[in-house]
């Protein structure tokens, strides 16, 4: 019965889309996942190892960037901006692989350490509360002969 239903669905894409498009979109999709999944370690080994541990500290914004102050204020709203958008997009992506194959929490967590808001802090602590999420982030750190994240 699931060979019958496979090949019923299987004859069915390859009528509508062709097989070229069904090969292209498995190697799109396939770039994109692995792309994505060096983006997001590289982000997590080059983060502080107590990022997590800072309280009370509103966001970086406050922080000097000497890269960015020679590039006068303009210079700083496009970054911001630019950290915004990546946030957002990080935030929806990690929504949706909560249904679909991926590190949904994982990218919900980063997504939204780039976005200022309020209660921002408490939403980070709420998904860092779950042993899952701690143990993947520390486990790519490890991998990347990172010391780990210091959460308490």
């Amino acid at each position: 019965m699931l060979t019958e239903y496979y090949n019923n669905i299987s004859n069915y894409l390859t009528q509508t889309f062709g097989a070229n498009f069904i090969f292209f979109t498995i190697l799109i999709t396939t770039v994109v996942s692995i792309g994505y999944f060096i983006g997001i370690s590289y982000i997590i080994t080059h983060m502080d190892k107590g990022y997590f541990v800072r309280n009370q500290i509103s966001d970086d914004d406050t922080l000097p960037i000497p890269l960015l102050t020679s590039m006068g204020h303009s210079g700083i709203y496009l970054v911001k901006i630019a950290k915004i958008m990546l946030g957002l997009c990080l935030l929806v992506c990690g929504v949706v692989m909560l249904v679909l194959p991926g590190q949904g929490l994982i990218t919900m967590l980063i997504g939204l350490s780039l976005i200022p808001f309020p209660g921002k802090h408490r939403i980070e602590r709420d998904l860092l509360s779950r042993n899952s999420v701690r143990s993947t982030l520390n486990w790519i750190r490890i991998k990347a002969n990172k010391e780990p994240f210091i959460f308490d």
